[in-house]
């Protein structure tokens, strides 16, 4: 089961951390970004939760992107993927569409291929511990 947290660090991000495999943190590229990104890394740690980042709509500011990178690193959490900025999205989300339906756009084909490695992971992880994945 994939669970959409609320963003930050407070009581509703405890709660949906509850009981999961992995922590998928997505990011923006802006200091702010960089900022909850590394109390909820603190957060995941404290629980002993593991974590992956994804950096949303990279491309918007590069700069800030290389610094998450570099902390990701620093910090030995991989870096899942990262996602493009897409005007499909929007659009998508105002027809009541998911951008991961449309071929074309480069942010859903990003998503799905961060959601397949990510998948794969979990499946191997059990697989390996002889979990029923």
């Amino acid at each position: 089961m994939i669970v959409d947290g609320a963003p930050g660090t407070g009581c509703p991000v405890i709660a949906s951390l509850s009981g999961v495999d992995l922590a998928l943190l997505v990011t923006e590229p802006s200091l702010s970004g960089l900022h909850d990104l590394r109390r909820i890394l603190d957060v995941t740690r404290h629980f002993g939760i593991p974590a992956r980042i994804v950096i949303n709509k990279h491309d918007l500011s590069p700069e800030i992107s290389a610094q998450i990178e570099a902390f990701a690193d620093a910090e030995g959490v991989e870096l899942e993927g990262v996602i493009p900025y897409d005007a499909a999205v929007p659009t998508a989300l105002l027809d009541g569409h998911s951008v991961v339906e449309n071929a074309s756009s480069a942010a859903g084909n990003a998503m799905r291929e961060i959601v397949y490695r990510v998948l794969s992971r979990l499946d191997d992880r059990d697989s390996e511990s002889g979990g029923s994945g």
